[in-house]
Parts: structure tokens; C-alpha cells; sequence
């Protein structure tokens, strides 16, 4: 009775504020709903006998509003309601009734069924939007009331189906123009309202704002950084979000930054990046990360990041899910425990925009079972190593597409079974709009019987396709036009050489030296006119990394080629890359691509650098050449190396060889066996004539010969008169009598008619 009397002399003073606030901390701390309830009664007597005392029902709907919170009863939220409105009817100036019966709105749609509260909310009458108006009537009530303004931007940023933005961004400028303003929290809601609305630039002028009022860093940075990716600004946002978590230490911050990695990072990645102990930890491992990333597919620094925060914010418009409430049937396997995105999102944020889509219209509504036909969509990524292809089917509820294994799973469980053992005639008709997603698919659409078969393999390959899709990411390289680039690498340990057709290549320094030649069809090429003909400009990259994708070396350059015309098949437009490299493993990583990047190719493999070391035996890679090839290394004046970048021979053509010796004194003799084996027959015993300088030698040479010093250059003819076509693996074995030591280097090739 004293709080009330002096709840209504304060009004909504200041003070009076304190008071109300204090009754709401002193409800928090009640745990006996017994207790609690008998306050109720006594204080409905007392409503009975004051029934036009606003702050009566305040006190009222508080604490039923806590009733609910420990019996669970949606009732209490609905008596909450009641209260709070006939408090804001008697003082409609007030801002507590107006943000009290947001509050309780926003408890009653938490214990709704989720199938109702979903069409209400496409009618604009569910929790959320009568949370919203009534947290606005307390913002208009009063701005500086910063409770109500957080509250109602929370709110409309919760919302996936008309949010009320509008109103949320009214209220946010309202507030932030007040005393309200002056508090961090309300700055960074206005931040998260603007942005949600398009307004980047406000956006970051709310979260500087939230930093400067000395808000946390960590979250403010990772704020600015999301904004900054928003509106295309990739430096500023790799910037920041670095910023930011090297000054994350707050849970929250940290929760933030973890939130956004865990949509892509497996539990693996997780628990590492939970275990680190420091901001540097855990922005060096961050950095690593993303870093890698941007190696797999030979992108600039900073590309898949700026690439995650553009799907997820695609994500939060296209695929948020309306209710966090998901319900799972049979043919629904892959269950995540997060409950922001459907499944479309979550492939989405992990694999980004794909190759093709494809949906069936049902032809029969779903049936109340949830058997039947049901809302469907298919997703197709095309791979190198494989296509990828998910299925999505929303049952029951419109809004929240789910991944199943196989497309028959889109007519039900029960047809999907019966389909495999009898031709249900819906489904040559539902696969035939797949029918581009593979043959498979084709084959089912064609299918005038049973295809038990086929749909048993559908669903395998979709099982395998979800456990990858939803443990794994990708960012591939696109291009309009594919320009089939062919390429292999060698490792000699020559430097100072330059390079034929394809520019010039200088390396400086004498050691291991990478050496990636290329081809590339000149059908697959547009000319540019130039005065003396064509020239054909195009920008390459190699990247070399190692086994665990850590950058090592790379190379950026722009080129461009003249011709007297445009190249037409079979010509190519041939070249050489050079990198140094210290020994070991590796993996390389050449993209090539138009000005314009419309035209390009990526070509990837692994490859070991050898210590090519003087003092100790040993033997560089075995370079198979092709006299007239147009492409040569000139590894030093006097010495030009013949390449071959298509590693294709005519037939009756020959090879030029060449390998590199070392560690040998001047004059010491090793071994040499030369074998060429056609791949996937059998040696080819008495096939080839002609070997090494014009003889009539077997196809397994043995010879010995001196070395010239700690490095023995070796140039040796093939004659292929007598191959014939096919693909073969010559191999050459060098051993150094004096320790026993051998070494074996082996390259492939094509014979291929005149």
C-alpha cells in the first residue's frame, strides 16, 4: 500500500520510474509462486475498490507477468495483458502500460502454437506485432524511456514477416535524439534498426556512436564491420571485425564473434577457438581461418569473409525462419540445433548462391497428416570432384524448408517407399523438372516403370550430399565463360633463365624453381584489335600452398599476348610461370581469367619441391618436351629447355627430355633406366625405335654416363615413330653407383594423331 501511494504521487516522474523499476527487481527476486499469488488476490481487492488507479493495475500486471515466468501459464500472460491495457486506457500519456503489454505480448507468443502464430503474423496480428505497437506507444509516450526503445527494436528485428521497421526506426531517431541517447544500448539498437532498413551510413554513425558513448568494443567493431561488408566497403569491414576481436573480451562480444564463424566452422574449429586464452589468440587464428579460405580458390585476402557476411545478410532477408519452434518428420534426417535459418540458409551461408534451382507444383494439396505432396525446392552446385544437390521440402509450414534425402521424399514418406517398388505416376513428372541436375534425375523422368534402382541411388547420393554440404563451405570460381586452361608443373633447380613464347621470366636467385606452363584453346579467347592484328589480354595468378593450405608463394600478373589474327582451333595461346620454392610439399593453384574476369579457369594440383642440392645426389624433375612447341626455358645462354604444355605428341613426333643430375664429382659415372609404359596395358617391349640419339634400342634402356660436375644437365631425343596412340608414363631411374643411392622421376603423355 505505501509503494502505490507513493507510486502515485511520483506519477511517472523520474522517481516515480526508480519506484516501478524497483518493484519489477524486487518481483525478479520472488521464486514462490504461492506467495506470489496470494499478493495477486490481495492486490485484485484492492484493484475492486480503485479501479480507476493506474498504477493498481501496473502493480497488477507486473505481477502477473512474473507468475507466468515461474508457473509456465500462459494465463498470467493474458492477465498480464489485460492489466496492462486497462492501465494504459486510464493513462494513455504513460509509458510503463504501453511497455508492460509489450512485454506480455512477447510471453504470450512464446507459448502459442507455432502453425497459428504463423498466420497471424502474415495477417500482421501476432506477439510480435502487437509487441511492437504497444513498445512504440511507449517510445511515443516518452523517448527517452530507452527500456521501451530496445525492447521495440529488438523486436522488429525479431520479426520475419512485416517487420515493423518503420515504426522501430521512428522510435530508434526519436530516442537516440533525447536523453535517451545518450546510452549506449539505445545506440546500438538504432544501429541494428538502420542497417536492417538499408541505411548504412546511419548505421555507422549509430555504432560509432555506441563506441564513443563507451559502449563494448568488441561488439561496437564487429557492428561496424558487419555494416561495412553490407555496403560494399570489404577494407573497412576486414578492418574492423580484426579490430574488434583483438579488443573482444566481454562474453557477449565473444558470443558474437562465435555466432557468426559457427556457420561455417565445424565443432572441431569450435572447441579451438573456445580454448584460446587472448584477443591476439584468437585474432591470429581468425586471421589463419579466413585466410585459408581465400587460398583454396585463389582469391584476393579478404574475399571469403567479405563473401560470408554477403550471404548472411542474404540469409537474414530470404531464409530466417518465422518460428524457432522446427517439428521434424521421418524423411527429415538433418536436424541443426540452431533455429535462425531454415536449411536453405544454412547451405546457403555455407555454399552461397547455386549453379541451378528447380521446384515442382503440386498438383494435389498436402494432407493434414503431413503426407502428400508438399512445397519443394532442389539446389544444384556444380564441382569438379562432384556435383552437390540438396532437396528442401516445407511440410506443415510454409516457411521452413527442410533438407530430405531424396526427391521422392517431396510426395511423403509413404509414396516415397511405395515409388520404389511401383510406378507412382506423379514421379517421372516431379524428377523431370530436375531433369538438368544430372542423368540420374533423367533417367527417373524417362522411366515408364518402377525405378527402384534409381531412386535407391538418389537417396544414398543425397545422404552423402547433406553430411558434406552441412560440414564443409565453398566459395568456387565462376566464370560466364570457362576457358579450359591446361597446365603442368615441373621443379628444376636452374636460375637465371627466361622464358619463350608468353613473356619473360627472370629468377634471380639459384635454387628450386617451380615452373607452371600453360595452354589455353584460342576458340575459348576474344580478341582485342591491336595495329598489327589481335592481342589478347589476361591476368594470372599462381598461389602455392602447403599440405594444410598455408600460403607460401604467389604470383600476380597481367599479360597480354599479340597475335597476326584471332586464334581459332587448334591453336593455343601457350606460356610459363616461375616461382621459387624451398622443398617440400606443395599444392598450386593457377587462375587464369579475362579483364573483366567474365572469362577465366581455375586449375589446381599438388606437387614436391626436392632439395636440389649440389653437395648430395639427387635429380630434378624430368621435363618432356616438344621440339617446335613454341614455348621454351632458356635456363641459361647457352642452354634452351624444349616444353610441351598440352603434354601431347603426334604420332611418329618425337620428345626432347630433359632432367637435371647432382651431386656428382666431374667425370663420376650414374645409371640411367628409361622405361615407357602405355597406361593401362603393358610395357611396350620392342615398340619404340630410335631411343636416345637415333638407335634401334629396346623400350627398357640401361646406360651409364659421366657426370659433369655438381650439376649434370641432361638432354636426351625420343623418337615416337613407332607409338601409337594413347596415354603413357615414361619413367626415368638414376642411381649413383658410389652410394647405392636412386632416384626415380616420372611424367605422362599423350600420343594423339596427326
Amino acid at each position: 500500500m505505501a509503494l502505490l501511494l507513493v507510486l502515485a504521487a511520483l506519477a511517472q516522474s523520474p522517481a516515480d520510474r526508480v519506484a516501478i523499476e524497483s518493484l519489477r527487481d524486487s518481483l525478479a527476486l520472488v521464486t514462490d509462486s504461492v506467495a506470489l499469488a496470494r499478493l495477486e488476490a490481495t492486490t485484485i481487492e484492492l484493484a475492486k475498490q480503485r479501479r480507476d488507479d493506474p498504477l493498481v493495475h501496473l502493480r497488477l500486471g507486473f505481477i502477473a507477468d512474473r507468475l507466468g515466468d515461474l508457473t509456465k501459464n500462459k494465463s498470467h500472460y493474458d492477465d498480464a495483458a489485460g492489466e496492462f491495457e486497462w492501465a494504459g486506457e486510464l493513462r494513455p500519456e504513460w509509458p510503463y502500460p504501453w511497455y508492460g503489454l509489450g512485454l506480455s505480448e512477447l510471453a504470450v507468443g512464446e507459448n502459442s502454437v507455432m502453425a497459428i502464430e504463423n498466420i497471424r503474423q502474415m495477417l500482421g496480428k501476432d506477439y510480435l506485432s502487437k509487441a511492437a505497437k504497444a513498445f512504440a506507444r511507449a517510445t511515443v509516450a516518452d523517448p527517452s524511456f530507452a527500456s521501451a526503445v530496445v525492447d521495440l527494436a529488438n523486436t522488429a528485428l525479431t520479426q520475419r514477416i512485416r517487420p515493423r521497421l518503420d515504426v522501430a526506426l521512428n522510435a530508434v531517431r526519436l530516442a537516440a535524439g533525447s536523453t535517451a541517447g545518450r546510452q549506449p544500448e539505445v545506440q546500438l539498437v538504432r544501429g541494428r534498426v538502420e542497417r536492417e532498413a538499408g541505411e548504412t551510413d546511419s548505421a555507422l554513425a549509430a555504432f560509432h556512436a555506441y563506441l564513443a558513448g563507451r559502449g563494448d568494443s568488441g561488439i561496437g567493431l564487429l557492428e561496424i564491420a558487419r555494416t561495412a561488408y553490407l555496403g560494399r566497403r570489404a577494407t573497412e569491414g576486414w578492418s574492423a571485425y580484426f579490430n574488434g576481436m583483438r579488443v573482444a573480451t566481454s562474453p557477449a562480444a565473444l558470443g558474437l564473434y562465435r555466432s557468426d564463424l559457427s556457420w561455417i566452422a565445424d565443432s572441431t574449429d569450435l572447441k579451438t577457438f573456445d580454448a584460446l586464452a587472448t584477443p591476439g589468440e584468437r585474432a591470429a587464428w581468425l586471421d589463419e581461418f579466413w585466410n585459408k579460405r581465400d587460398v583454396v580458390q585463389a582469391r584476393d585476402v579478404g574475399e571469403r569473409l567479405a563473401e560470408h557476411y554477403r550471404r548472411w545478410f542474404y540469409a537474414r532477408h530470404n531464409f530466417r525462419l518465422v518460428s524457432r519452434h522446427r517439428h521434424y518428420d521421418i524423411t527429415e534426417v538433418y536436424r541443426p540445433k540452431q533455429a535462425e535459418f531454415d536449411d536453405r540458409g544454412m547451405i546457403y551461408i555455407r555454399h552461397g548462391e547455386p549453379d541451378r534451382r528447380a521446384r515442382f507444383l503440386c498438383r494435389e494439396p498436402e494432407e493434414p497428416n503431413g503426407e502428400g505432396c508438399a512445397a519443394n525446392e532442389s539446389w544444384l552446385y556444380r564441382r569438379r570432384e562432384g556435383d552437390l544437390v540438396f532437396h528442401f521440402v516445407a511440410r506443415g509450414d510454409v516457411q521452413d524448408y527442410k533438407l530430405v534425402e531424396s526427391l521422392a521424399d517431396v510426395l511423403g514418406f509413404r509414396r516415397a517407399v511405395r515409388a520404389s517398388m511401383s510406378l507412382d505416376p506423379e514421379v517421372p513428372a516431379l524428377y523431370q523438372t530436375r531433369d538438368a541436375f544430372g542423368p540420374l534425375y533423367d533417367r527417373v523422368a524417362r522411366s515408364q516403370h518402377a525405378a527402384g534402382t534409381e531412386l535407391a541411388e538418389d537417396r544414398i547420393q543425397g545422404r552423402r550430399n547433406i553430411t558434406l554440404g552441412t560440414s564443409s563451405d565453398s566459395y568456387a570460381q565462376r566464370f560466364d565463360q570457362v576457358l579450359d586452361v591446361v597446365a603442368n608443373a615441373f621443379v628444376l633447380g636452374t636460375g637465371g633463365g627466361t622464358g619463350g613464347t608468353g613473356g619473360t621470366n627472370r629468377a634471380d636467385s639459384v635454387g628450386e624453381l617451380l615452373h607452371v606452363v600453360f595452354a589455353i584453346p584460342g576458340e575459348r579467347l576474344n580478341p582485342d584489335p591491336a595495329p598489327d592484328g589481335v592481342r589478347y589480354a589476361l591476368r594470372f595468378r599462381l598461389m602455392v600452398s602447403d599440405s594444410n593450405d598455408h600460403l607460401v608463394a604467389r604470383v600476380d600478373t597481367l599479360r597480354v599476348f599479340a597475335a597476326h589474327q584471332a586464334l581459332r582451333n587448334p591453336s593455343y595461346l601457350t606460356g610459363l610461370l616461375v616461382v621459387p620454392l624451398a622443398p617440400g610439399q606443395y599444392r598450386y593453384r593457377l587462375l587464369v581469367t579475362s579483364v573483366d574476369a567474365s572469362a577465366g579457369d581455375l586449375v589446381i594440383d599438388g606437387l614436391r619441391v626436392e632439395n636440389l642440392d649440389p653437395r648430395r645426389f639427387a635429380v630434378s624433375d624430368v621435363v618432356v618436351g616438344r621440339a617446335g612447341s613454341g614455348l621454351v626455358w632458356v635456363s641459361s645462354p647457352s642452354d634452351t629447355i624444349w616444353l610441351n604444355p598440352l603434354n601431347r605428341f603426334p604420332e611418329g613426333s618425337a620428345a626432347e627430355l630433359y632432367y637435371e643430375v647432382y651431386g656428382l664429382a666431374s667425370g663420376a659415372p650414374y645409371h640411367t633406366v628409361v622405361r615407357l609404359e602405355k597406361e593401362g596395358g603393358h610395357s611396350l617391349f620392342g615398340a619404340i625405335r630410335g631411343l636416345f640419339g637415333g638407335g634401334r634400342s629396346p623400350v627398357l634402356l640401361e646406360f651409364d654416363a659421366p657426370a659433369d660436375g655438381p650439376v649434370t644437365r641432361v638432354h636426351r631425343g625420343i623418337a615416337l615413330r613407332d607409338v601409337g596412340k594413347g596415354n603413357y608414363r615414361l619413367t626415368v631411374v638414376l642411381t649413383d653407383p658410389a652410394s647405392g643411392v636412386s632416384v626415380t622421376r616420372s611424367q605422362r603423355f599423350q600420343v594423339v594423331a596427326r
